[in-house]
């Protein structure tokens, strides 16, 4: 992957020349804190809308959000994830649409450092801000063709698809008698697929988690890549050589506790000891966010060291991901449930149909979790792909 120098700050945008952003990611987080009034205060109006306000995403841009997770070579940071998921966690605490929204087009940056070098400057080359939008639901078809695939499909609940210009979403491609023959991710520019509006959620109004539909684009080989034929080296940035499933589950985690930690910020006050519903279900909270620290840190001292994570590591990272979106939910559902002490009841109101829609999410599938956790503590086989 090609690199260069920059006196400002150590690298430039990559395809530009133009000197990249002279933050790092603790000023990103310091540059995000000072939009927070702003996105809590725009809040109900995004609930009403049905959409985050484009001019938002482009100040998050500005304070450096998106670049946290994005590879170095291509205008990015390549930052420690604590950061990024510490600033979706206050982003969604302040709104929870605006950090479901941000968090999951930030995490699409991700990991991508494995693909070809091609579709990377495709995607970065003249424009670091550019955005994708996803959907691993393997719902795509592809077939092979001269130079490449044919690509059609339809993907539901794209997150942000509105906000970005290249699509990453799961294929199924498949032989000439229709049999599948591989599981296969693609990279789609916006001139190829359609958005159709069908975003109606209860809660988490204003992410646009539309349905994208692609009919027999063209998609050339470097633009695909292969889960079965997938293996990592020692060439791999530490970040991006996380397991897969980790970063994604936990995006899905943070916009939970950070709406339980603005509805619990109402009225964490007045819990009169340590025993009082509110002030346990605020510990709880407390707890889960140092777990989850602690288990990305040792998921990059792993990675870090050239090695990778073993089963039992990132069961647990998994374990207490999910754990921690039940949690969430639970503290709402502590205050919702407790009539007696004031409560701005239009902002609680909002805030239980968010966790409710988000816990939805295929990351806080608590059941199915702990199934496999308590399989591999009995010794079982836990060869499951639990995402």
């Amino acid at each position: 992957m090609p690199t260069s120098t920059n006196s400002d700050n150590g690298m430039r945008d990559f395809g530009t020349g133009r000197p990249a952003m002279a933050v790092s990611p603790d000023s990103v987080l310091d540059s995000v804190r000072t939009l927070l009034p702003e996105i809590a205060a725009a809040a109900a109006q995004v609930d009403r809308d049905g959409t985050v306000d484009p001019e938002v995403i482009s100040e998050l841009h500005d304070a450096g959000y998106f670049a946290l997770l994005q590879p170095e070579p291509f205008g990015g940071l390549e930052g420690e994830p604590d950061v990024y998921l510490t600033a979706t966690r206050e982003l969604s605490s302040a709104c929870t649409s605006t950090g479901w929204l941000a968090g999951w087009l930030a995490v699409n940056n991700w990991g991508l450092s494995v693909r070809d070098e091609r579709v990377l400057q495709e995607i970065w080359g003249s424009d670091p801000r550019t955005l994708l939008c996803s959907s691993y639901a393997p719902t795509g078809r592809l077939e092979g063709v001269d130079g490449g695939f044919r690509l059609s499909g339809r993907w539901t609940r794209c997150t942000g698809a509105r906000h970005a210009s290249w699509l990453s979403v799961a294929a199924l491609l498949v032989g000439p008698d229709g049999a599948a023959q591989d599981f296969v991710a693609v990279l789609v520019p916006r001139s190829d697929y359609l958005i159709e509006p069908t975003w109606n959620g209860l809660g988490l109004r204003g992410i646009g988690a539309d349905d994208v539909v692609v009919s027999g684009a063209f998609v050339p080989r470097h633009r695909s890549f292969s889960w079965l034929d997938f293996n990592l080296d020692t060439a791999v940035p530490a970040l991006d050589r996380l397991p897969q499933p980790t970063v994604y589950t936990l995006a899905g985690t943070m916009p939970l506790l950070g709406a339980a930690q603005r509805a619990l910020t109402q009225r964490i006050s007045e819990a009169t000891a340590p025993s009082d519903p509110i002030a346990m279900a605020g510990t709880e909270i407390e707890l889960s966010v140092l777990q989850i620290r602690r288990n990305v840190a040792d998921l990059m001292k792993c990675v870090r060291s050239g090695a990778n994570p073993d089963t039992g590591l990132v069961l647990r990272t998994r374990r207490d991901q999910v754990m921690a979106a039940d949690r969430a939910v639970r503290a709402v559902q502590t205050i919702v449930q407790d009539p007696v002490r004031a409560v701005d009841d239009v902002l609680l109101e909002r805030v239980w149909r968010d966790v409710q829609t988000a816990r939805m999410h295929v990351s806080s599938n608590v059941e199915q979790v702990l199934s496999v956790v308590g399989r591999y503590t009995l010794g079982l086989d836990v060869d499951d792909l639990i995402w």
